[in-house]
């Protein structure tokens, strides 16, 4: 730390590398860097792309996960000025330095100064309960991931919720810190910018070097702890999902109902309505699709064993599960909001055909899944 007789000095010193520090190592800045690209492609995904790019958003979870896992064992191991127990954290600190920002002359610090120290803190661990929250969310909403066989579809919803306050807080913290950013370069003209990208720091000329480069323990250290989150995520991505299982469809159930529409999934339906419907064929939606009484008990008992209640994926919950009186799907408040982006005329293209064609858009309909992954609206259709 500095007093404010040696700001000026620190200041004319930023351009004569005889006069600064390497502050910053190689893996610090590259992880940083690394870090507001992955951060801002999952806004982008998250906030403002459609549904069917979550496999790019699942993509940067990933790795953000990656990236949080080398900075926590950096924190521990890297260089002087990347280890978390030289940062500034106490909260007379802080005070000092507001005060001074106050007085418009603030104290200058060769690492963080306190309030940058614990920015970075609370940003470490929103990210890392962004990563962790999103693991349960896929888990158990999307079935996917390696939290699938553990999480529940209702464990999995009520998390969305805190990922997205979670998601909230973030963007208020971080806007925080470009906040920062720009009162230190542009009112009391300290390069931190320059020096996130260069590594060094100018100092007062009794400053000491006490940060190192690190480069080849760093990039080694990185490597490993990405190859072993990869690898840990591949062996628990491969255990057996608790919410979606595969059905061996019924023959009679697609011929008979497949030759006027999609055999829809059962777990678009209870029981109730599996039985509302097959009971009253001879009136169906308008249509006469009787059936002999055999068959239609054959093709009742399939659906209504494998209704609604027998799945935990999230369409079952938000849309086989919801009762309506024409046991529509598209009736369902869930339907409406996913579709309502969607143009009239999309429907009517020549891939889906209709609003109840599941399959034009949803390429894994047929399994029961309905992951936004798997979401393929025909192009130019959705505003």
């Amino acid at each position: 730390m500095y007093g404010r007789k040696q700001i000026s000095e620190i200041n004319q010193a930023h351009d004569d590398p005889s006069r600064s520090v390497m502050v910053w190592d190689l893996p610090l800045r590259l992880f940083h860097w690394s870090m507001v690209c992955v951060v801002t492609i999952a806004f982008i995904t998250g906030y403002l792309a459609p549904d069917s790019w979550q496999n790019i958003h699942v993509i940067a979870g990933y790795a953000l996960g990656c990236l949080l896992a080398f900075r926590i064992v950096w924190g521990f191991f890297g260089s002087y000025y990347s280890r978390f127990n030289t940062f500034p954290l106490s909260i007379r600190a802080i005070g000092e330095h507001l005060l001074s920002i106050l007085r418009m002359s603030p104290i200058a610090h060769i690492g963080h100064n306190p309030v940058g120290a614990w920015v970075i803190i609370i940003l470490l661990t929103l990210l890392t309960l962004l990563v962790l929250t999103g693991l349960v969310v896929l888990g158990g909403e999307e079935d996917l991931g390696p939290l699938a066989s553990i999480i529940n579809f209702k464990v999995g919803d009520f998390t969305e919720d805190i990922h997205e306050a979670l998601s909230g807080i973030l963007l208020g913290v971080i806007s925080i810190h470009l906040l920062g950013v720009f009162v230190e370069v542009k009112i009391f003209r300290h390069p931190v910018l320059k020096a996130m990208i260069s590594g060094r720091k100018p100092v007062a000329k009794d400053g000491e070097e006490q940060g190192h480069s690190y480069i080849l323990r760093g990039s080694v250290l990185f490597l490993m702890v990405v190859g072993m989150v990869v690898f840990a995520g591949m062996k628990l991505n491969a255990l057996p999902s608790q919410g979606a299982r595969n059905i061996v469809a019924l023959p009679e159930y697609k011929t008979e109902c497949g030759d006027c529409h999609v055999p829809y999934h059962p777990s678009l339906l209870m029981a109730g309505g599996w039985r509302s419907i097959m009971r009253t064929l001879p009136d169906h939606y308008g249509e006469d699709a009787s059936l002999e009484n055999d068959m239609r008990v054959l093709i009742e008992n399939f659906l209504t064993t494998n209704d609604a209640l027998n799945f935990d994926t999230k369409v079952s919950h938000k849309i086989g599960r919801i009762e309506t009186a024409s046991n529509r799907m598209t009736d369902t408040k869930y339907w409406k909001k996913k579709h309502r982006k969607i143009e009239d005329i999309a429907f009517r293209h020549p891939s889906v055909g209709s609003k109840v064609n599941c399959n034009g858009c949803h390429k894994d309909a047929a399994t029961g899944r309905f992951n936004d992954s798997n979401i393929h609206v025909p192009d130019g259709e959705r505003k």
